[in-house]
């Protein structure tokens, strides 16, 4: 059995693994001419990224997890917005995320960057969550409320695929994306 302490080691390892996978929306710019890089290096505002890409850890430690926060409404959302994403929705998908998000890449930019990363895996097979960890805090973003989820996605043409969506409570007590990744 687990004690707090070690609980709480064992889900900041987990939590690391999901921070360099991890994609926030401050990063902006062309999907088609860089590779999939894991996140986070102390996050700056990147122009030459769009949000669904990111970049490598420097040795960044985990931000603390909330173990008490109930996740369920980020993950409805998070699975709802997916929904839009699976079916290439480029312009709504966009219209459902946070204004962080909006600010980085406009509508356009983003659904052409959702075509060119989702199109050549082709339509989902299955999904099923992996992780989603509350947290108050992402580096280069302000404090609030966020919820990391890790999917294990079969695609038609990708069986073994890993998405990543980052959720942020917004001022509307609503769960909107602020990154999207898939691997």
């Amino acid at each position: 059995m687990l004690t707090t302490q070690s609980f709480a080691l064992h889900r900041a390892r987990r939590f690391r693994l999901l921070h360099i996978l991890a994609l926030t929306a401050s990063v902006a710019g062309s999907l088609s001419t860089l590779p999939v890089r894991a996140q986070q290096e102390p996050m700056e505002r990147r122009r030459a990224q769009a949000p669904l890409f990111s970049v490598p850890a420097s040795g960044a430690t985990a931000p603390a997890a909330d173990i008490n926060r109930d996740v369920r409404p980020a993950l409805e959302a998070a699975n709802l917005w997916l929904g839009l994403a699976d079916l290439n929705r480029g312009q709504q998908s966009w219209e459902q995320t946070a204004s962080a998000f909006q600010r980085a890449i406009s509508a356009e930019d983003w659904a052409q960057s959702l075509s060119a990363a989702r199109s050549p895996l082709g339509k989902v097979k299955s999904r099923k969550t992996k992780d989603a960890v509350f947290t108050r805090t992402i580096p280069g973003q302000p404090d609030g409320e966020y919820v990391v989820i890790q999917y294990d996605t079969v695609f038609e043409h990708k069986a073994d695929a890993h998405e990543m969506v980052t959720m942020v409570l917004g001022i509307d007590s609503r769960w909107r994306v602020a990154g999207y990744l898939v691997r």
